[in-house]
């Protein structure tokens, strides 16, 4: 609690202290909230990767534990940090990102990147960037395999308000 309200780089060192110094222990809740403290504290400092590691492990002791609550909050600082939510598909349509989606959308109507960065003003290479994580998460390598790909795109206004 010291290192949290401290913050700053001191904070950062006695929130690292106090996981270490309860990683010894048969940990509970005590260490778990170290973790988040910890991690919430790297996440500040742009230290995702290690912010990840941190709140995975809290999230696994939190599981162990039961402890629903703590579980929730280092599961919302890890999607905070960049993480995905657990149980997010990696392949398939559901997998894109709406960038990704709408990209890989307008490529399956026949549009060239060229055309696509255009019309979204972005950067070809961010184009063909996106493009190619769609390929990857569709299991697809040309872009004619896009539109059986895709599922098809609902339109009109129920289509914006789902």
């Amino acid at each position: 609690m010291l290192g949290e309200a401290t913050g700053g780089r001191r904070g950062l060192r006695l929130t690292a202290r106090a996981v270490g110094l309860l990683r010894g222990t048969p940990g509970g809740a005590e260490l778990i909230a170290a973790l988040i403290a910890h991690g919430r504290l790297l996440l500040a400092f742009r230290e995702r990767s290690q912010a990840r590691e941190v709140l995975h492990e809290a999230v696994e002791h939190a599981e162990r534990l039961g402890a629903v609550r703590l579980r929730g909050v280092a599961e919302d600082l890890l999607h905070e940090g960049g993480a995905r939510r657990p149980g997010a598909p990696r392949t398939g349509p559901a997998a894109l990102t709406d960038s990704e989606r709408r990209i890989a959308g307008l490529a399956a109507e026949g549009r060239t990147n060229a055309e696509i960065a255009a019309s979204l003003h972005l950067a070809r290479r961010t184009v063909e960037t996106h493009l190619t994580a769609a390929y990857r998460k569709l299991g697809i390598t040309r872009r004619t395999e896009l539109p059986a790909a895709l599922p098809p795109v609902p339109y009109g206004p129920e289509a914006r308000a789902g």
